[in-house]
């Protein structure tokens, strides 16, 4: 952190300013806490660097001399904390007809008029534990699989996302199961649209 900044980049996929601000906010929200022998910068450091370059638990320990069952723990809260982060900047835009004025925007409201945004869903590579496998399995070489839902507003900004289901399904069973969980937050369009 206090290094080369493009080695900062190379390994967190963030600059140093950002890395601490992100940190700094954990902290005072109070999401992230420093523990006897691993602060909350060293935390983040190993969840960005497993995130950010694929790579195992098994790798990481040997770089940050922590054992694996460490390691997966600080992903595991920083990965929770990363929750409660979405939360606070995924959130619905409020729809205004007036915004958008290019001429982009104006085509695409005259072809799906009273449109505010893009719905859509994926599927991501899981790795789950190997007792809960079964249920993430998709076709063909027995992979392990997970649906994510997606909108957007026209202004390419995410304002909703969900992801949890397990293996591969259609997306409007994922979109039906998404809409009717009270818990979810999912932004219905406004009344009228």
């Amino acid at each position: 952190m206090y290094g080369d900044p493009t080695q900062c980049y190379d390994m967190m996929r963030l600059t140093q300013e950002a890395f601490a601000l992100l940190c700094n906010h954990f902290t005072q929200k109070n999401w992230l806490q420093a523990s006897r022998t691993i602060s909350v910068e060293e935390k983040m450091t190993i969840f960005l660097h497993v995130i950010g370059h694929n790579e195992r638990f098994r790798a990481i320990k040997g770089r940050f001399h922590h054992s694996t069952q460490t390691i997966h723990q600080c992903f595991r809260e920083v990965l929770t904390a990363m929750m409660c982060f979405a939360k606070e900047i995924i959130v619905p835009t409020t729809p205004n007809p007036t915004r958008y004025n290019s001429e982009r925007h104006r085509r695409l409201k005259n072809i799906f008029s009273g449109a505010i945004g893009a719905l859509d869903g994926t599927l991501v590579h899981a790795v789950v534990p190997v007792d809960q496998q079964t249920r993430y399995r998709g076709r063909g070489k027995g992979e392990c699989f997970q649906n994510v839902i997606g909108i957007c507003d026209f202004d390419m900004i995410f304002t909703f996302g969900w992801a949890g289901w397990e293996g591969i399904a259609h997306d409007s069973r994922v979109l039906k199961e998404v809409a009717f969980n009270s818990t979810s937050g999912f932004p219905f369009p406004p009344p009228g649209l």
